[in-house]
């Protein structure tokens, strides 16, 4: 636990709650109302990153009044990339490492555990399409908080609740120079006196500055990438349609047909001429479907081994894993479909657990 008795930690607490109201009155309702949930979501695994999502959508709607089920919860996770626990373990690992060493520097004020802790902040974390998480800033100031406490003024705990990615990133940012200004004073042998005070807030006021150019420009990004995805939920949900079990699981059937009528040309088997037409319809809407980048997950009616984070992401039928190392032998019921980026699920896979014999 931080002293937050020491005047140079309360300058810290005071400036930290300026720029969190800062942030927070450029906000809309309606610009922060989905970032709510997936930050209660993520600082619950912050908590405890080995959490399932039936357990943590419990924990949702007992502290939070909510209601939200485990779908719920995975939804948020794949919209964001944390639908893999190891990744998520990972971001998780890191961001609770980086607020720990942000929480040493503040105590000790040295220069090697600021730069520690720059260090860690800087370092990037991979998705498995070794890109970048976009996210990460957002989990460590939402860990700032869950590992420290005592350094919420209040509220602002419950109010960075609103932020996304970008508000996120900058106030991380804040946070950074924030703990710079201390260490650099505290090296040049500062005694905190008046003519100090103001020259670091004139430096906080510089970097603020320097920086608001780019996070306009980050705004508006993360805005064009909003307009992006309402286009790519479109798509998602009429496919998402398509596939359920209302409309008889067409990409499913689709899938199917198309590798049946495959097998009989390959088969080389004579089929009457009044059915061609079928053949030729079938293979146009699987040209479609490809077409619009919708993909299989898995090969239907295929028997794989699977480990527990595997088929964490699917509907499995079967007994219940006894660790995350155990792995089972499942077959393919239907293969799952994704639109572009893998994380973008149409319909998940199903599988039941089948035994060698």
């Amino acid at each position: 636990m931080v002293n937050i008795t020491d005047p140079i930690v309360k300058r810290f607490i005071e400036n930290l709650h300026k720029a969190v109201e800062r942030k927070n009155r450029n906000l809309s309702a309606s610009s922060y109302s989905d970032y709510v949930l997936e930050n209660r979501v993520i600082k619950l695994f912050c908590e405890e990153k080995t959490l399932d999502p039936r357990r943590c959508a419990e924990e949702m709607n007992d502290r939070y009044k909510s209601n939200l089920n485990s779908e719920g919860v995975i939804r948020v996770l794949k919209s964001n990339r944390l639908s893999y626990q190891s990744k998520r373990a990972e971001l998780i690992d890191w961001a609770e490492e980086t607020m720990e060493t942000f929480a040493r520097a503040l105590e000790t004020r040295k220069q090697k555990d600021y730069d520690d802790f720059m260090t860690l902040r800087n370092k990037g974390v991979q998705t498995r399409d070794d890109e970048r998480y976009k996210i990460q800033e957002r989990i460590a100031c939402l860990m700032l908080y869950v590992k420290h406490p005592e350094l919420d003024s209040g509220s602002d705990a419950e109010t960075v609740e609103k932020f996304g990615n970008v508000y996120m990133k900058h106030l991380l940012y804040d946070v950074s120079d924030f703990l710079k200004n201390i260490c650099l004073n505290q090296r040049s042998g500062s005694r905190g006196d008046k003519r100090d005070s103001q020259r670091e807030k004139i430096e906080l006021l510089e970097n603020m500055l320097s920086r608001s150019d780019m996070m306009l420009r980050d705004l508006q990004d993360e805005f064009d990438a909003r307009i992006r995805e309402s286009h790519q939920d479109e798509m998602v949900e009429f496919f998402s349609r398509l596939n359920s079990e209302k409309y008889g699981c067409m990409l499913d059937a689709v899938l199917s047909a198309r590798n049946g009528v495959r097998q009989l040309r390959k088969d080389k088997v004579q089929l009457p001429p009044e059915i061609g037409g079928l053949f030729i319809l079938i293979e146009r809407l699987a040209q479609f479907i490809r077409d619009s980048e919708i993909n299989p997950i898995l090969k239907p009616g295929s028997i794989q081994t699977m480990t527990f984070d595997e088929v964490e992401a699917c509907d499995y039928e079967g007994s219940p894993f006894l660790n995350t190392s155990e792995t089972k032998c499942v077959k393919v019921l239907s293969p799952g479909w994704v639109y572009k980026n893998k994380d973008v699920q149409i319909a998940r896979p199903r599988l039941k657990e089948v035994h060698k014999e």
